[in-house]
């Protein structure tokens, strides 16, 4: 099972990220100040307790009234982006990798409820930090078909991908990392469909993906299964661009 907080668990776990935070803060001289940081530190509770409510009221799966998926969601992952960039600002790591987790709860809250995802950093970022720590190959299974939801949710404004002068944005991060949780999941299936979307989406970087992919079949023990498959596209992709 995915270690993804619900919205009542996310709640909970504030708490623990709240104090951390304000442990960490060092106000500025000014009560004012200090007052406006614990007051955004307060957010992300009303906000999950909304979203719980809302699962409880129009359940789990299915559209909300008014696209109210879109909006809430984008309004939390605003309010958890400034509280990441806080905790960036103080040096608190752990606190801040935890408020990126809790960007994954609402990405995956807007999946569920048919919502666009506006906001895409924070739940790249979280998602990373939980493929980091699986090995299970049936959870890294699940991870993928999550990714793949967020794939399918982002706004069309961030999926056109019109500036790629950026290595590092999201869109582009997404996919890369969801490949590679593809190939570790050893789902031979699944990866091909990864592989298709990656090539579809990132053509300008899905050669380098698979020659970098048939390097690391040959340092890391990869089942013969995997291997085939890495190395068909990667021959496939060399092929084609000789031709």
């Amino acid at each position: 099972m995915l270690p993804i907080p619900s919205p009542a668990e996310a709640t909970e776990r504030l708490t623990r990220i709240r104090d951390a935070l304000l442990v960490a803060w060092r106000p500025p001289g000014t009560s004012g100040a200090e007052t406006d940081t614990a007051n955004l530190l307060r957010l992300p509770d009303e906000f999950f307790v909304m979203l719980n409510g809302l699962d409880a009221r129009y359940g789990r799966t299915g559209a909300l009234p008014d696209d109210d998926a879109t909006r809430l969601g984008d309004g939390g992952l605003l309010v958890l982006t400034e509280l990441i960039t806080v905790g960036q600002s103080l040096g608190a790591s752990a606190p801040t990798s935890e408020l990126n987790r809790l960007a994954v709860t609402v990405g995956d809250w807007i999946v569920r409820h048919d919502g666009r995802i506006l906001t895409l950093a924070p739940v790249v970022n979280g998602l990373a930090l939980i493929a980091n720590e699986l090995r299970d190959a049936q959870t890294l299974e699940e991870l993928t078909l999550l990714m793949t939801g967020i794939v399918d949710a982002v706004a069309p404004d961030i999926a056109a991908d019109r500036d790629t002068t950026d290595d590092g944005r999201p869109w582009r991060v997404l996919h890369l990392n969801r490949a590679i949780v593809a190939t570790r999941s050893h789902n031979t299936e699944l990866m091909s469909r990864v592989f298709d979307d990656l090539i579809q989406r990132l053509p300008a970087d899905a050669s380098e993906f698979f020659r970098e992919g048939a390097r690391q079949m040959e340092v890391v023990n990869y089942p013969p299964k995997v291997r085939d498959v890495i190395n068909r596209y990667f021959h496939a992709l060399t092929q084609h661009r000789l031709h």
